[in-house]
């Protein structure tokens, strides 16, 4: 995805952390290599346009607010998903829920509207990042997980490229 000017060419942020060039469009004279504070999305600044490096494998899709992540343990933690693809899905978390026991884990996903679920995805956390929200003069921290989806089974699979099918924008 490109955009003109420098901004997030996901989220449209302007908050940019410098970041190492590691590819070869990034060692040019005029790039820089950043990534976007709010979001984390790389990118590159090549004057005068933001183009994002996208490393996942399927495209983005963002699934309705009544679509939830449930987390299974002693209590059922619910998680409100960002974004989701056949690879993987990022999710946010409030501060004070208990935190994931291992980076691998099995998750749900769980439509609130009829009770339906796919469960028992296998999932790795392959990064974490902490996120100060202010919504009505109240700060709240939010903590964002990314994880990818680990050797799902055919029946697995084709639930979830239905329901993405189905729900995912």
């Amino acid at each position: 995805m490109m955009v003109f000017g420098k901004k997030c060419p996901a989220c449209g942020g302007e908050r940019l952390i410098a970041r190492p060039a590691v590819s070869w469009i990034a060692t040019l004279p005029t790039a820089r290599s950043y990534a976007c504070a709010d979001c984390r999305q790389q990118l590159i600044f090549l004057f005068p346009f933001s183009i994002g490096l996208e490393n996942r494998h399927f495209a983005r899709r963002q699934l309705p607010p009544f679509f939830l992540v449930r987390i299974p343990g002693s209590t059922n933690q619910f998680a409100r998903i960002k974004n989701i693809s056949e690879g993987g899905l990022c999710f946010d978390q409030h501060y004070n829920a208990a935190p994931i026991s291992s980076r691998f884990f099995q998750l749900d996903l769980y439509n609130c509207n009829n009770g339906a679920s796919l469960e028992q995805l296998p999932a790795e956390i392959v990064a974490t990042s902490e996120q100060l929200l202010e919504v009505n003069g109240v700060k709240t921290t939010i903590i964002n997980n990314s994880a990818r989806f680990i050797d799902l089974n055919q029946a697995q699979i084709k639930v979830l490229r239905a329901c993405l099918a189905q729900y995912g924008q």
